[in-house]
């Protein structure tokens, strides 16, 4: 493609994101970094006409967006003379996600003028969260080495010595929020006062209990720096999740019989919620299993939980419907929003176990299910970030239900091994032996946590842990264990051990053994 045709594509808005004049425009980027800062500069001269929607010209935000991923920091002074303008023109010029980016864009083309900077943190006629998200950009410089600890920690103390008692301004929670995220240690005392001033009393004292937190510590590759605290890299990856490159993806989803079958639930719900419980059975045809749909009638449902119920089955529907067609990463942060409101509604209503949250709120999709669904997505990444979030997740299942109950042992169980494998793919080989071993102390006979461990060393692809040798070890020492529940599994792993190491009498020795037990049990 050549390069005024890659420049033509980029100027005007179409619905489908123009993903291969982007990945030529990466592919050419001496040759074409020139053309995106004459769209910078026809941007600047033609703002009011543009922002008015006279001028129907598009190619300031994939010239802003690929230039960033440049590192061109001839596009700092752009974005600087964007941000004293009013916020309307902001969220129109890089969109109306701006908090999220603008930190990443600054950073990404920061060109050493921190004065420019300055005017607009302290700049209280300008938009308190273009200050904020400006404020971030000090953030992203000291986790990338641009910027040293006493910068921030100097210019964070200035601002919080300046603040006046009356002044609310969402700018002093962002400096507790990179406080807490930086372990800014040397303002303990400082930010006390403010915790008490600011807003979002119980987000606040979630951010002071991580600051106190002596064993914290910063990883750049997971979240919450993951994303938010990187400079922008992936132009094409950024703006696929956009809604504006979504109209058709979305009206296939409206029209799928996925979204019917949510409709449907989520009609039935408010019925029931407004006290309409006589459903006509023809609304039943078609839509879910005649008993399914019985059930669901005769349900209690909460009014106080129907809004937030019908956003999670919305989440997990679209979610599912992601998974049918291969588009795990949208369906991974659908299933976490989905995740997130779940573990608010357990709290709130002292719910302690995955059995009893579908019995009381079960949807188009039990928690029973889509959990799994959910955890599939993440153990089929080895991204940090990513494993990271499954921890997290099931951290957080064994934080909210009783995992000593009948109705908990099986996620138990999970908890253990799924939280061990992934902290094994970090490279915590050390930890996620003892989460196993820890646990088979107390039940002995627990066959999957043997398989768990012994499958870590018999996956060829990883060179570094490689070893049949420890993998059959562990499965002999499973293999002694009295009244081992699903031996069968142990045996048959054996056997495929041995044939890999072309030791076919031994391979045929365990066959023989996997077959007695099967007639056996």
């Amino acid at each position: 493609m050549e390069i005024n045709e890659i420049v033509y594509k980029l100027k005007y808005y179409t619905e489908e994101l123009p993903k291969d004049a982007l990945k030529e425009a990466i592919n050419n980027k001496e040759l074409i970094i020139p053309k995106l800062l004459e769209m910078l500069e026809y941007t600047e001269n033609n703002l009011e006409e543009i922002c008015s929607e006279e001028d129907e010209f598009f190619g300031y935000i994939y010239a802003i967006f690929l230039l960033a991923e440049f590192r061109e920091t001839k596009a700092f002074p752009f974005l600087i003379e964007i941000l004293n303008q009013d916020a309307d023109i902001v969220e129109y010029i890089i969109g109306d996600d701006y908090p999220e980016y603008l930190p990443r864009l600054l950073a990404s083309t920061y060109n050493g003028d921190d004065d420019e900077l300055f005017s607009i943190i302290e700049n209280s006629n300008l938009d308190e969260f273009i200050r904020s998200s400006t404020l971030q950009t000090f953030a992203i410089l000291y986790l990338y080495g641009v910027k040293d600890r006493e910068f921030i920690v100097n210019y964070f103390k200035k601002l919080l010595d300046e603040k006046s008692e009356d002044d609310d301004s969402y700018l002093y929670q962002e400096i507790l929020v990179e406080t807490t995220h930086l372990r800014l240690i040397e303002l303990d005392g400082i930010i006390d006062k403010v915790f008490d001033e600011v807003n979002y009393k119980e987000e606040m004292q979630d951010l002071k209990e991580t600051f106190a937190n002596e064993n914290y510590q910063i990883y750049r590759n997971r979240y919450p720096f993951k994303d938010f605290y990187e400079y922008i890299y992936d132009t094409v990856g950024i703006m696929e999740e956009w809604q504006c490159f979504r109209y058709k993806e979305d009206e296939e989803f409206e029209q799928s019989d996925d979204k019917k079958v949510c409709d449907y639930v989520q009609y039935i719900r408010n019925k029931i919620c407004k006290g309409e419980r006589d459903i006509e059975k023809e609304h039943l045809v078609g839509l879910l299993i005649g008993e399914k749909s019985r059930e669901y009638i005769r349900k209690e449902h909460d009014s106080e939980l129907v809004e937030k119920l019908n956003y999670i089955d919305y989440s997990i529907t679209k979610a599912e419907w992601y998974q049918k067609r291969n588009e795990n990463k949208k369906a991974q942060k659908l299933y976490r929003i989905a995740w997130l409101d779940i573990q608010d509604i357990c709290k709130q209503k002292n719910i302690k176990s995955i059995k009893e949250y579908d019995e009381k709120y079960e949807g188009c999709n039990c928690l029973l299910n889509w959990i799994q669904n959910y955890d599939e997505i993440l153990e089929m990444s080895d991204e940090e970030n990513d494993l990271c979030e499954r921890i997290r997740l099931w951290r957080t299942v064994e934080e909210i239900f009783d995992m000593e109950t009948e109705d908990n042992l099986y996620w138990k169980e999970r908890v253990i091994r799924n939280t061990a494998n992934a902290e094994f793919k970090l490279g915590n080989e050390e930890k996620a032996t003892k989460i196993i071993e820890d646990y088979l102390v107390e039940n002995e006979k627990w066959v999957w946590g043997y398989v768990e461990m012994s499958d870590w060393y018999d996956y060829e692809r990883d060179k570094k842990h490689y070893n049949l040798e420890k993998s059959i070890e562990i499965l002999k020492r499973a293999e002694s264990v009295k009244d081992l529940e699903d031996k069968e599994a142990i045996l048959e792993r054996l056997e495929d051990a041995y044939n890999k190491l072309g030791n076919k009498e031994k391979a045929k020795e365990y066959n023989r053994k996997w077959n007695e037990y099967i007639n056996q049990h």
